[in-house]
């Protein structure tokens, strides 16, 4: 009989191989900023195991800002995502047999519409019937969706202006035209094409109708372009200017002053206020002042016998009370008084009322508005004082004006004149040499004057100022 070895039982099994699962895909909606890696759990080999952290392989921002978080051996918290944003995450498990195996993660985010904001925006513009062109300010920086973001500023009015500039501003926008309005549309437009907008309007004035008239000059003492300027000096002048009013940039006359008068008084000119004011010093004094704009100068001497206009836009502050004061702010030559013609501001009561006057007529007045009474008084006025040359002015007033009006339009006054033209006392001329006179004393200037009995914290303002022509115009 044949010997059959025997072997004895209880031996060791053969382990099973190691395996170990990738996670499942992590889709994350739009917006999400986080997501959370589960892995599996891995099976046969020799326990224990042990886990590398996971690193990123490839990630579809070449400069993110993801933070990786390992906070179990089976879990990976992600932050710090974007729309759009693909992460590839590497990871190895070893037992302990050595045995090593590696899997990827993925974790994918929605592109969706990401939310990108302005800091800011520059601010919506109201500008004169002339203008045709503008510059649009600077936004403030974007944030939200993945940077780098590129910019663009569109017309989207309609219009055919023309926008040039870069980045978040300024940008400069051309063909402007009179009674429009303009839409410009910033766009900005992250790396995964995410847009965030903003809209900054521009609105052009209505045409002027300024029938035959012709604008000359014109001067805006509440704009920006002026050197500040702030005095109580009492120095008088008849030979030259008191004082010169320069631009920005110091250099460039924009208008003179003129006093003859030497009563306190505090005259004023801050950049982008309420424009040239003078308030008188004390409640004693009578101060004035004379107003020449620097581009009159270029018609100094001249012979044209042409039809003139100036308009003004003026303004004033009084304290309430019965207090009595008169303020004048008119067209005149020497002084506010001979000759002059334009408004004269006058309180006795409770109410203050604004009066056409003139000079030339024996302070003829007709009254124009009344302000009602208030812890303080405030008024602005457009004023036209046509010069003809036929010993007659016509004065046209539009009440709580604050800008320029269509040539003659307003409540209008007609001042007859027994003799003797605003040129100079007792003159009758028809050429603008006797308006834009050689001499200082001689000159048509814009006369402000403060009576002394009303109290020191009363002001009157220039606040605009231009000539107009119509050439050929005499009448």
């Amino acid at each position: 009989m044949p010997i059959v070895p025997i072997f004895g039982g209880g031996g060791t099994s053969t382990p099973s191989p190691l395996t170990w699962a990738a996670p499942a895909t992590v889709a994350q909606p739009s917006g999400s900023t986080t997501a959370t890696i589960t892995w599996n759990a891995p099976s046969g080999g020799t326990a224990p195991y042990i886990y590398t952290d996971p690193g990123v392989s490839y990630d579809s921002q070449t400069s993110s800002t993801t933070a990786l978080v390992s906070t179990t051996a089976l879990s990976t918290s992600v932050t710090g995502l974007v729309n759009g944003q693909v992460l590839v995450l590497t990871r190895s498990v070893t037992d302990a047999e050595g045995t090593t195996l590696t899997v990827q993660a993925v974790v994918a985010v929605a592109v969706g519409a990401a939310t990108l904001t302005f800091a800011s925006a520059p601010a919506s513009q109201a500008l004169a019937s002339t203008a045709t062109s503008a510059t649009i300010g600077t936004w403030g920086a974007v944030s939200g969706g993945t940077g780098p973001y590129s910019y663009a500023v569109t017309d989207i009015s309609g219009a055919t202006t023309t926008v040039s500039g870069s980045g978040l501003g300024p940008y400069s926008a051309t063909g402007l035209s009179a009674g429009r309005t303009y839409a410009y549309l910033m766009t900005a437009t992250d790396s995964l094409s995410a847009k965030g907008y903003s809209v900054v309007t521009v609105s052009v004035a209505a045409a002027e109708n300024l029938g035959l008239y012709e604008v000359e000059d014109e001067l805006d003492f509440t704009d920006a372009d002026w050197t500040a300027f702030s005095t109580t000096s009492t120095t008088a002048s008849t030979t030259a200017w008191y004082a010169t009013l320069y631009a920005a940039d110091g250099t460039t006359p924009r208008a003179y002053i003129y006093n003859n008068s030497t009563d306190a008084r505090t005259l004023s000119l801050t950049p982008s206020s309420g424009g040239l004011t003078l308030v008188n010093g004390t409640i004693t004094v009578q101060p004035w002042i004379g107003v020449w704009p620097a581009g009159w100068t270029a018609m100094l001497g001249g012979s044209r016998q042409d039809r003139w206009m100036i308009e003004a836009i003026i303004g004033a502050r009084e304290p309430s009370g019965s207090g009595a004061f008169v303020h004048i702010q008119n067209l005149g030559t020497t002084s506010y008084t001979t000759p002059g013609t334009g408004m004269r501001n006058i309180n006795s009561s409770s109410s203050s009322a604004l009066r056409v006057v003139s000079y030339i007529t024996s302070l003829a007045e007709q009254a124009v508005q009344t302000i009602a009474p208030g812890t303080f008084r405030d008024y602005t006025c457009g004023v036209q004082v046509t010069i003809n040359d036929q010993r007659q002015h016509d004065v046209y007033v539009r009440p709580m004006a604050t800008d320029y009006g269509d040539a003659q339009t307003g409540q209008r006054v007609r001042v007859q004149v027994a003799s003797g033209a605003m040129t100079t006392p007792g003159g009758n001329y028809s050429t603008s040499a006797s308006w834009f006179a050689d001499t200082i004393t001689g000159r048509a200037k814009w006369m402000m004057y403060h009576d002394g009995s009303a109290t020191t914290n009363s002001k009157i303002a220039l606040l605009k100022l231009r000539l107009l022509r119509m050439p050929g115009g005499s009448v």
